[in-house]
């Protein structure tokens, strides 16, 4: 890709979390613009938790038509913005932001990726038990996606209980047909339920990449069978440990790349009414993925 120089008719986009040194999210969008021609830019936004509000709205009085969210701020967002959508309602987090006129409104694509995923894997999960390990946003967005799939019982694995009872009252209002259970990250407690779940996703940032990343597990994967799913919404490392582990059980597995590149298409057009190139996206992942990992 030719050097790209910003003008003042730029339209500027990015990605709004708090460490996004692993992210490869701007390889993408970028490429993406310079594909289809437009005169736009994605950015890195970080900011902490205690800076969200101000930021926000500098980005909205610097311009910016949008951006994507993720950790921490998924569910944090939400106060500082003029409305939602009906996924990012039903998911209680936000991982798109559309900028039109002044009013921000945000949207979870995050729940249209994990669905198309989950769905072309062929892995029927209809009427059948999920565990998701996690009770963040992206741990919402699986939980209303999951809910769309018309899972049987889905069980919350979250190190603090609270906040994994939290997660499971919001979407038992929502979905009364479902079976709804939480427990804690503590090995006795969620080994029963990791043994019955046909479907099993880390929405957990343990196993991400950086320096220790091989030695971190979320669970103990002693648990794992060849009758499951397992899913980790990481990208980066491809495939981590916890999938390694999975595999070594006969279970099928899943990478976060796919869910990745489903919800930022989905983003992407919202914001520009284009569609990328999805094939090229996904082997631009891979190239940018490997890359990190050698340095």
């Amino acid at each position: 890709m030719s050097i790209f120089v910003p003008d003042t008719e730029t339209k500027l986009y990015g990605l709004l979390g708090k460490t996004l040194g692993h992210s490869i999210s701007p390889v993408l969008h970028n490429q993406a613009f310079h594909d289809l021609k437009l005169n736009a830019l994605y950015l890195m936004l970080e900011t902490g938790e205690q800076d969200l509000g101000e930021y926000v709205q500098s980005l909205k009085n610097i311009g910016f038509l949008g951006w994507n969210v993720t950790i921490p701020h998924k569910e944090t967002i939400i106060p500082y913005l003029s409305g939602l959508s009906s996924l990012a309602r039903d998911a209680g987090a936000v991982n798109t932001v559309l900028n039109r006129r002044g009013r921000l409104t945000g949207y979870n694509t995050d729940v249209i990726g994990f669905q198309r995923q989950v769905e072309e894997t062929g892995f029927i999960v209809k009427d059948k038990q999920a565990v998701v390990l996690g009770a963040g946003g992206s741990a919402r967005a699986v939980i209303a996606a999951l809910i769309q799939l018309d899972l049987a019982k889905i069980t919350v694995v979250n190190r603090t209980l609270a906040h994994a009872e939290e997660v499971i009252t919001i979407f038992q209002e929502k979905a009364p047909a479902v079976e709804f259970e939480f427990c804690e990250l503590e090995e006795e407690k969620y080994a029963a339920y990791i043994k019955d779940a046909d479907l099993i996703i880390n929405t957990t940032p343990v196993g991400m990449y950086h320096a220790q990343a091989e030695t971190k597990l979320v669970i103990n994967p002693e648990y794992f069978h060849d009758q499951q799913l397992v899913l980790d919404l990481i990208y980066n490392p491809l495939p981590t440990e916890l999938l390694k582990a999975a595999q070594a059980k006969g279970a099928q597995i899943g990478n976060g790349l796919p869910t990745l590149i489903y919800q930022a298409e989905a983003s992407f057009k919202l914001w520009t009414k284009k569609m990328p190139d999805r094939s090229n996206w996904l082997k631009l992942g891979q190239k940018a993925v490997a890359e990190i990992n050698q340095q």
